[in-house]
Order: C-alpha cells, then structure tokens, then sequence
C-alpha cells in the first residue's frame, strides 16, 4: 500500500467507524420493522455499504499498525531466561511440601 492511498488516516478511520454505525443501525432498524416494510434491496445495499467500510477501516488499521519484520527476534528478546537458575522439578517440590 502506498502512503498516497492513505492521505489522512484518523480521518479516514473517523468516516470508516461513521459508515460502520451508520450502516449497522439503518440495518438493524430495517430488519425490526414488519415484514412487509422491510425492503430486500436496501438492506443488501447497506450490507455491502458495512462490509466496505469494515474492509477499508481493517485495512487502515493495518496501515497504521505495521507488523514488526522480524517478529521473531523480538518474542525471543521478550523471553524469560532461567539459564542460571536452579529450578526444581515438580516431584522435587511435591517431596519438599510433604517433608513440612
């Protein structure tokens, strides 16, 4: 993605969450009326309005959020180390809490 798509993003993710909302309540208000009132085509036309705007709003998210490239050097920096340490084994401590 380049960053020219992306002019704006906590605007963009303002107007996405609006489109969201928006979108998600008109359906929910469609879809509590009586069925004779509910009309099939606007309620598709808003679903694809929410999905849009879900897709849009995840993608800059992602733009915005960038993944570390080596993320697996990083959960190993992150990691306890126990080299040095004398850690007992489970029958090791079960026999201690016996002995008191």
């Amino acid at each position: 993605m380049s960053k020219k798509t992306f002019n704006k993003p906590k605007r963009a993710q303002f107007v996405y969450f609006l489109l969201v909302f928006l979108s998600g309540g008109a359906l929910f208000f469609i879809k509590t009326q009586p069925d004779d009132e509910q009309n099939f085509w606007v309620m598709i036309i808003l679903l694809m309005i929410l999905m849009f705007s879900l897709l849009k709003s995840t993608k800059n998210w992602a733009y915005d959020n960038p993944k570390p490239k080596d993320g697996e050097e990083e959960n190993e920096k992150n990691k306890l180390v126990y080299k040095n340490k004398d850690i007992p084994s489970l029958e090791e401590m079960i026999n201690k809490k016996k002995k008191k």
